[in-house]
Order: structure tokens, then sequence, then C-alpha cells
């Protein structure tokens, strides 16, 4: 199996139109008025909104491929913002051990990243790291899916991602669950047709262990955050039923 994070072209075909979270957390930075530092950045698509605003960001990225491709783009984006690169320092750590000497207006971990720690203690620590992390004043945010699952193993065919790649693309993603884990294993495929004919195919996997609403907030507060607010959308709206995402706050 490929993990996702080693396809950072896969990745960014799926993710980087994504907009939906831009807003919460442009504004809290700007609330902030400080320095940032993004966990998880990704190929940087938060990372380079952010530092648009004239704020410094450290980006945590520990994927090597992430990391290269996240670097690539800020070198394009820095062509037309000449100040953006000296905003912007890509580092290769991990969130559960990180030791920094600066402290921060705002620590984040965007985009499901929380997600991609299973084990209790990993989640303690990197919690903790974030808090340790803040400056006095601070804000600490995140976001997680919330976790309506379909059914298991069902293969589903994505028409809007699979336009992005080329008229004769197609990509299929299915999911395995496993209750007990709170793991869900999500399983992509692209397939292409060159102009010679011949199809090619890209194989992917995410694993994610998603939260309870209520289990992140308890982490939270047992990692020594204090008015921790969950909204039930990035309008920081209230937590509703048919809310798609929790997204939080906490102060440090």
């Amino acid at each position: 199996m490929n993990d996702l994070y080693g396809d950072p072209w896969l990745y960014d075909l799926q993710h980087d139109g994504y907009r939906d979270d831009l807003h919460f957390y442009r504004r809290l930075a700007e609330d902030q008025a400080g320095a940032v530092l993004e966990l998880g950045a990704g190929t940087g698509r938060v990372t380079l909104a952010l530092a648009a605003l004239g704020l410094p960001v450290v980006a945590v990225e520990p994927h090597p491929a992430m990391r290269a491709r996240a670097a690539q783009r800020l070198h394009a984006a820095a062509e037309h913002d000449p100040g953006l690169a000296a905003r912007i320092r890509l580092i290769d750590a991990d969130a559960r051990t990180l030791a920094l000497e600066e402290r921060f207006a705002l620590v984040l971990a965007p985009f499901n990243t929380l997600m991609h720690l299973e084990r209790l203690d990993d989640q303690d620590a990197a919690l903790t790291r974030a808090r340790e992390h803040l400056d006095d004043g601070g804000a600490f945010a995140c976001d997680v899916y919330v976790p309506r699952l379909g059914n298991d193993a069902v293969v589903r065919a994505e028409p809007a991602w699979s336009g992005l790649a080329g008229e004769q693309a197609d990509l299929l993603v299915w999911q395995h669950h496993d209750p007990v884990q709170q793991v869900v294993l999500s399983h992509q495929r692209l397939d292409e047709v060159g102009a010679d004919g011949l199809l090619r195919r890209r194989r992917a996997t995410l694993r994610q262990r998603y939260f309870q609403r209520f289990e992140l907030e308890r982490a939270l507060r047992a990692a020594g955050f204090v008015d921790v607010r969950c909204y039930g959308d990035f309008d920081r709206g209230p937590v509703r039923e048919a809310s798609s995402v929790w997204a939080f706050v906490a102060r440090g």
C-alpha cells in the first residue's frame, strides 16, 4: 500500500481547492496578530494563506514528499510576493516531540491533523507540546471531521476529483472502518488514460483515527488548555446534528 502522503500530486488533486477552513484560520490569525505555528502543514495550503496576511509562519511537516511539495509551492508563490519566503519557515519535526525555543500567538492543527495520532499517549504528547509553544494570551485551534461513515468497503466514484485529472480519468474511493479502534482506512485508485492510449493506475491509502466531540474536548483540557470551545462549522456556529466538522479553539 502506498501512503497518500507519499504522493503529493494525488493529495493536491483532491485537497488543494479546499477553501472551507481558510477564513476560520485567517480570522484567528488576524485576531491573535502574531507568529503562527502550524502542525501538519501538508503541501502548504493553509501555510500560504496565513503568510499572505503578512504573518510569520513556522510550518511543521514530517513527511518528506509533502514537505518537498510545500517547498516547491512556496518558491513559486515567492515569485509573486518576494517577502513570502522570509515569512515562512518549513521544518521537519514531529508534533509529539516538538521543542522550539520560540513561542507563538497561534498554534493550529488544521484539516484533521490530529486524526493521524492513534495512540492516546501520542495525542496527549502532541497537545501538550502545542500548549507549551503558546505565548501568553495565545490560542490553539484545530478541526476534525464528524465521523459519519458510509457502508464499509463500498466503492464510489469521485467525479469532481476525476475531472481535475483529465477527461479520461476515474478516481475511485472506498473505506474500511474499525469501530473498535476508531480507525478508518481510506483506499484511493486513480486510473488515467494517457495520450498513448495506455491506462495508468495510481493507488494510495490514508489511515485516520477519528474523534468524538467530547473525547477531543476532554483531551484538550487534560493537556492544560482552558476556555475550550467547539464550533459546528467554520463560521463559529453552534454544534448541530447536521454539522460535518468540529472546529475547536482553546487558550493556554
